[in-house]
């Protein structure tokens, strides 16, 4: 599923332009980001939560050439999924496995 899809199928059930409702898409996304850049741990409930992890510095071989290098430090994105839609998922795909 894309954006355009999410926004499609909010205007379904909003009275919301899609243009509006694209907008406060970008204002979350632009959020969470936000957020992220300042080390915020993001948390949406039902949903998960969203934080960056460190990873430290190390020295790696080019398998190619033989020659080290240190790869500097760097932080990554995760997401941790929650319960509601671990709950949600595993319902939907023990329903499916019936079928």
């Amino acid at each position: 599923m894309k954006k355009s899809d999410i926004i499609k199928q909010i205007d379904k059930y909003t009275n919301y332009s899609q243009k509006d409702i694209k907008l406060v898409i970008e204002y979350f996304l632009d959020a969470i980001m936000e957020g992220l850049i300042q080390d915020e741990r993001i948390e949406l409930r039902k949903l998960g939560i969203f934080l960056l992890k460190k990873k430290p510095s190390k020295m790696v071989i080019n398998p190619r050439t033989g020659v080290q290098t240190l790869v500097s430090e760097r932080y990554l994105p995760y997401f941790k999924m929650g319960k509601y839609i671990k709950k949600e998922l595993n319902k939907h795909q023990a329903n499916a496995k019936k079928v």
